[in-house]
C-alpha cells in the first residue's frame, strides 16, 4: 500500500483500467495500481480527470491539495465513513471532564517524546545547557496531571514548547540559525521544514479521523474555530517530535538537505521555503519514515499503521467515555 506525492507542475492524473496514470505533456510519469493506493497528496498545479476523481471517491482514497509552501487548499473525500452518532458524541463531550483528561494524556505523551528526542541528540553532544533545559521541562511536566482547565494545561504546554525549541536551536547546525518557532510564514529553513512536515502529518491524521467516522473539526484540546480541524490538531501533538522534528534534524545533520535547498524571501512572500528539489528530498524521506517499522504499540508496525491505530483507540475511548482506552505513542 502506498501514498503518492505528485509535485510536477502541469501533471494530470487519469484512470486507465485498474490503474491511475500520472502524466505530463503526453509523457507518462508514473502508473499506480488502484488497489495499492492509500492516498494522494497533490502540490500546486496538478489536474485530476473526472473519471479518476469518481474512482478515487468509490475506493475511498483521499486526495489532499497543498501549495508548494505547505498551505492546505482542500480535500477530495468520500462520505462513506461518516458516523453521525460518533460525531454527536464528540460534541456532547466538548466541555466535560473526559476532554480535559484526554488532553492531559496527549500533552504528557507529547512532552515525553520531546524529551526523548533531546536526550538522543544530546547523548553525543553532551551540552550542559540542553541538560538544564530538560530538567526544567521535567519540572514543568509535573504540573500537567494537576491542571484544572484546558487553558491551564495549554499554558504548561506553551512553557514546555518554548523550552523545547530553545534546546532544539542548540542541536540544529549553526548555519541553519534556528532560535525559536515561527510560522505563517516560516522565517528560517528549519522552521520551513517542520511546518511543511506538520502539514503532511496533520492531514494523514485527518484521513484517519475521517475513516473512523469522526468529525475532524470538533476536538477536545484546541479551541474551536472556523477553518481549523481542531481534532486533527489535538491528535497531531504527540507526533510532532516523533515524526517531523527528528526527520528534519536527521536530514540536515546528514546534509541531505542544505541551505541550497531553500528559496530566499521574495517580494510576494517574506517566508523561506523549500525549493522543488528540497521538497522532493523531504517527501521521499518523510515517506520512508512513515513506512519505518516500530514496536511502540502492541506489535511491530509502520509509523503510519501506528498512527492509524492511535486514532482508532481515540474513537473507542470517545464512544466508551473511557480515557484509558486511548493509546498515545511513547517513544524510547
Amino acid at each position: 500500500m502506498s501514498f503518492a506525492y505528485i509535485t510536477e507542475d502541469g501533471a494530470r492524473i487519469q484512470k486507465k483500467g485498474n490503474k491511475f496514470i500520472i502524466g505530463r505533456n503526453l509523457e507518462t510519469i508514473m502508473e499506480i495500481p488502484a488497489e495499492v493506493l492509500e492516498g494522494l497528496v497533490l502540490i500546486e498545479d496538478v489536474q485530476v480527470s473526472s473519471q479518476a476523481m469518481v474512482e478515487l471517491l468509490k475506493r475511498g482514497i483521499p486526495v489532499t491539495w497543498i501549495s508548494s509552501v505547505g498551505k492546505f487548499f482542500g480535500r477530495l473525500e468520500s462520505t462513506q465513513h461518516v458516523n453521525v452518532f460518533k460525531q454527536k458524541q464528540q460534541m456532547l463531550l466538548q466541555d466535560l471532564p473526559f476532554s480535559l483528561e484526554l488532553g492531559k494524556k496527549i500533552i504528557f505523551a507529547k512532552v515525553h517524546n520531546q524529551i526523548i528526542v533531546l536526550r538522543r541528540y544530546n547523548r553525543r553532544m553532551q551540552l550542559e545547557n540542553i541538560s538544564r533545559i530538560i530538567r526544567n521541562i521535567l519540572a514543568t511536566r509535573k504540573n500537567i496531571n494537576s491542571a484544572k482547565t484546558k487553558e491551564q494545561l495549554m499554558g504548561y504546554e506553551g512553557i514546555i514548547a518554548r523550552l523545547y525549541f530553545e534546546a532544539l536551536g542548540k542541536i540544529v547546525p549553526k548555519e541553519f540559525v534556528f532560535t525559536k518557532r515561527n510560522k505563517q510564514p516560516p522565517l528560517d529553513p528549519f522552521n520551513s521544514m517542520i511546518s511543511f512536515g506538520y502539514t503532511l502529518v496533520m492531514y494523514e491524521i485527518y484521513t484517519a479521523i475521517v475513516n473512523q467516522g469522526l468529525h475532524p473539526y470538533f476536538g477536545f484540546l484546541h479551541a474551536l474555530k472556523n477553518h481549523h480541524p481542531a481534532l486533527a490538531s489535538d491528535l497531531l501533538e504527540e507526533w510532532r517530535a516523533v515524526i517531523v522534528d527528528s526527520l528534519a534534524l536527521n536530514l540536515i545533520k546528514h546534509k541531505e538537505i542544505t541551505l541550497d535547498h531553500f528559496q530566499p524571501p521574495s517580494n510576494d512572500n517574506n517566508g523561506i521555503y523549500l525549493t522543488r528539489e528540497g521538497r522532493n528530498i523531504f517527501l521521499k524521506a518523510y515517506e520512508r519514515k512513515m513506512r519505518t517499522i516500530n514496536n511502540y504499540q502492541d506489535s511491530k508496525k509502520s509509523y503510519r499503521h501506528t498512527l492509524n491505530y492511535s486514532v482508532q483507540t481515540y474513537s473507542q475511548a470517545l464512544m466508551d467515555e473511557n480515557v484509558n482506552i486511548y493509546k498515545p505513542i511513547f517513544i524510547r
